[in-house]
């Protein structure tokens, strides 16, 4: 089983970016792969209120909840969280810091970054 870490940095205002980040998760879940998804950077904000009509783009509260459903690691770096005031989220994650999220990424057999 191969682990594979997708790094949301992109905002999910007005781009399909990180909702297509999220669907390319999804579907590396069906190969035989160990998924996990860090929240980086603006990426952190799709932990916020993410309907559609919010942030002007795709739904993707739905692709977060289907991966936490497949028991997929949800990971926010907590500075990012840190420095957009973000001290609640809307949905529940794990929180780590840079060091800790670089040791995952190192761990990882492949990363894909968004």
């Amino acid at each position: 089983m191969k682990t594979v870490t997708t790094v949301i940095r992109c905002s999910p205002f007005n781009s399909a970016i990180a909702s297509e980040a999220l669907r390319m998760s999804l579907g590396l879940v069906l190969g035989d792969n160990r998924v996990r998804v860090v929240f980086a950077e603006d990426g952190v904000y799709l932990l916020g209120d993410c309907s559609p009509e919010t942030i002007e783009g795709p739904e993707v509260k739905r692709h977060i909840e289907t991966l936490r459903e497949f028991d997929c690691d949800l990971i926010a770096e907590q500075e990012s969280l840190e420095a957009r005031g973000m001290s609640e989220t809307a949905l529940e994650v794990k929180r780590m810091d840079r060091d800790e999220i670089a040791r995952l990424l190192a761990e990882s057999d492949r990363v894909a970054a968004f």
